[in-house]
């Protein structure tokens, strides 16, 4: 709209301008004076971003506009994800506890009646020794009150062996271990024989057996069938040795002085869900993970979280934290973010076979203390591990068989809002253009595609040929850095064969309405889980647009509105004026000028110029298809003094260029040295006292 506001400021300016040198006015008097000169091109007529010019200078506007832009957030997103685990304690041990009890031939003896007291008249001496009856023993404590108080145990061994240090047989010999406080029993067993010098063994389960410190053991009864006639030595000081051997011992629960231990060892992979797509690894450009940790333990426990499949610069992502004694019925707890920037995570499991999967490690000691404590296998540990606000870097795997539907959306069209008229175009080209930056296969279909003209609220759909089925869209290659990725380029041309693309861009849109199909992989993993993206590297599709400037036209104009300020009291000096539009136009265009004035409350317009306002055509040889010499004109335009105040009067302006090819109905073609030189002079009546 240049031309526009060169006429008319070249017309406010400058009476302006004038009036002001005219200091003590007596006398009328006229001075014509040379007042502006300028060039008009096509790119005053068109925007230059809009503007190219072909090897053969000829004139084409053209246009790109985005028209979609598939991204990695577009294609899945790791929503605030983890996983939470609740941890049973894997496994309490207890330290292994083991005593023996003697029991001695003379004590046997004293319980042996009339036989005992043979045995112990004849101390030293080698006698027969006759069969001896069953007999028990007394009570024996056993005192393991140091290591633990009551255990009741999930799995436990004991073994009992007895040495036979007697120089006869025993027999039948039967025992039982009670528990001290409420004499319940906790094992009951015997041996049918034990020759003399040898040790005989038992092992016992003591799963789901509750077993206290102190303990009582007892030999309920022992016999012997003697030496069967054959002297033996007596020796009352020989004896007979209980052993007792606790051991394996893993507890439910246990008020115990507990070894230093793993409570937990757990590796697993767990499962990144509600993803569309099937990932074997990614970066992280930025996130954050978070732990937390809590403990029913009514102890210090070391913990160490490990995810081996995420690595910075190598180093597995690693959080080691000791954790107190939780209080009676209550938690002990931990709870931190960690900087998840910069990890590469592989999310192909342990093993390397899965997707969408990532493996973790969790251990849990304690250590020991010399101090009883009360554990229990129903503690827990719980572990929550988050992902939040994961952005990813890249991505590789399989981006999946996704489909986007995008529109009803619409798009504004630059510089040609204040174009009205009838444009007849010889050519026009309009491609869509989809350029890939994503490692995967995809396709894209238009659905509908719309000019709107709000002006004149005119639509025109394009339709044709063109839109016969989905444009395939080959998968990007990765390239070394800087680049790291090499787009595909396909496009889907549209043009007269194939398409109402004439009367599309005829219809002088403000807006273009749209919808769009997308797919990604259409044909399936045909890449092996090889599907890669980055970020900020997109699938983009761009409206592309080349109208060569050949056409014919009538009555296409463009207008403008243009706020005024004009304060100047002096400008009552000037009578009259004319100013003269001096025009050598090289376009093979006509130009007719109105401005329109407004008065003070915009109720009513006064045009400026005078109807016939018209700057001529260039002279067109339509052989060579170009200008071959310019058309000189000349346009007058008188300002009377009311119209002068009219003018200053005026807070708005309408400027109105209309443009019509000549000779009519002809095609013609705009060159890049095309132009209207204009040159405009003054001649001013001023009242001089």
């Amino acid at each position: 709209m240049k031309i526009l506001r060169i006429f008319f400021y070249a017309v406010a300016v400058m009476l302006v301008l004038n009036s002001c040198k005219m200091q003590d006015p007596s006398w009328n008097s006229d001075f014509l004076i040379p007042l502006a000169k300028s060039k008009l091109l096509i790119k005053d007529l068109v925007p230059d971003s809009l503007v190219k010019v072909s090897q053969d200078s000829n004139v084409h506007i053209v246009y790109s506009k985005e028209l979609y832009g598939l991204a990695v957030d577009s294609i899945f997103s790791f929503s605030d994800t983890g996983v939470i685990r609740s941890f049973n304690i894997d496994s309490l041990s207890l330290f292994t506890t083991e005593t023996d009890f003697k029991i001695t031939l003379g004590d046997i003896a004293r319980n042996a009646g009339l036989a005992g007291l043979l045995i112990l008249g004849q101390h030293g001496k080698q006698i027969p020794v006759p069969a001896i009856s069953p007999i028990s023993s007394p009570v024996l404590p056993f005192d393991g009150d140091s290591l633990f108080t009551t255990m009741t145990l999930n799995e436990g061994n004991i073994d009992v062996s007895m040495y036979n240090g007697l120089p006869i047989e025993i027999t039948n010999v039967l025992f039982d271990l009670k528990n001290s406080s409420d004499n319940s029993l906790v094992l009951q067993g015997s041996f049918p024989s034990i020759p003399p010098g040898t040790t005989m063994t038992r092992t016992f389960l003591l799963n789901g057996k509750t077993i206290e410190g102190k303990l009582n053991a007892q030999l309920i009864s022992l016999s012997s069938p003697g030496s069967n006639g054959i002297p033996v030595l007596i020796d009352t000081n020989n004896f007979i040795r209980a052993g007792l051997k606790v051991y394996n011992l893993h507890p439910i629960t246990a008020t115990a002085v507990f070894p230093a231990q793993n409570l937990i060892n757990n590796g697993q992979n767990f499962v990144l869900k509600n993803l569309p797509v099937f990932l074997k690894e990614s970066k992280a450009k930025s996130g954050q993970i978070l732990i937390k940790m809590f403990s029913t333990l009514e102890d210090s426990i070391y913990m160490t979280y490990r995810l081996p499949s995420a690595t910075l610069n190598g180093v597995p992502f690693e959080v080691k934290k000791t954790l107190p004694p939780a209080p009676p019925g209550g938690l002990s707890s931990f709870e931190k973010l960690f900087d998840f920037s910069g990890y590469l995570l592989d999310l192909s499991g342990k093993n390397g076979d899965t997707i969408n999967t990532a493996y973790n490690e969790f251990v849990v000691r304690i250590e020991y203390t010399g101090i009883k404590k009360t554990l229990s296998k129903k503690d827990s540990i719980y572990a929550q591990l988050s992902f939040l606000n994961l952005k990813p870097e890249y991505a590789r795997g399989y981006l999946g068989n996704q489909t986007f539907d995008y529109g009803p959306a619409e798009i504004e069209i630059d510089g040609l809002s204040d174009i009205n008229g009838h444009l007849d175009l010889a050519n026009v080209k309009l491609d869509v253009e989809a350029e890939n930056f994503i490692g995967a296969d995809a396709s894209f279909e238009i659905k509908e595609f719309s000019s709107v003209n709000s002006r004149n609220n005119k639509t025109v759909d394009l339709t044709g040929s063109y839109n016969s089925g989905s444009i395939t869209v080959p998968r990007a290659n990765e390239v070394p850095a800087p680049e790291l990725v090499r787009p595909s380029y396909t496009q889907l041309n549209i043009d007269q064969s194939n398409s109402n693309i004439k009367e599309f861009v005829a219809n002088l849109p403000d807006k273009i309405k749209y919808s769009l199909f997308l797919q990604t992989n259409p044909q399936g993993n045909t890449a092996n889980y090889r599907d890669f993206v980055y970020d900020r590297k997109f699938l983009n599709l761009r409206l592309l647009v080349d109208v060569p400037l050949e056409f014919s036209a009538s009555g296409i104009s463009l207008m403008d509105t243009i706020d005024l300020d004009l304060n100047y009291d002096d400008v009552s000096k000037v009578e009259s004026a004319t100013l003269y539009f001096l025009a050598d136009n090289s376009f093979p265009m006509d130009c007719e000028l109105q401005f329109y004035l407004f008065d003070p409350v915009l109720s009513t317009m006064t045009a400026l110029l005078p109807q016939n306002a018209v700057i001529k055509a260039g002279l067109y040889d339509p052989v060579l298809q170009k200008v071959t010499s310019a058309t000189f004109s000349k346009i007058p335009v008188e300002f009377t003094k009311s119209k002068i105040e009219q003018l200053f009067n005026s807070k708005k302006i309408l400027a109105k260029a209309t443009f019509s090819t000549a000779p009519p109905n002809t095609q013609v073609k705009i060159f890049s040295d095309a132009g209207i030189d204009l040159k405009i002079t003054g001649l001013f009546n001023y009242l001089i006292d």
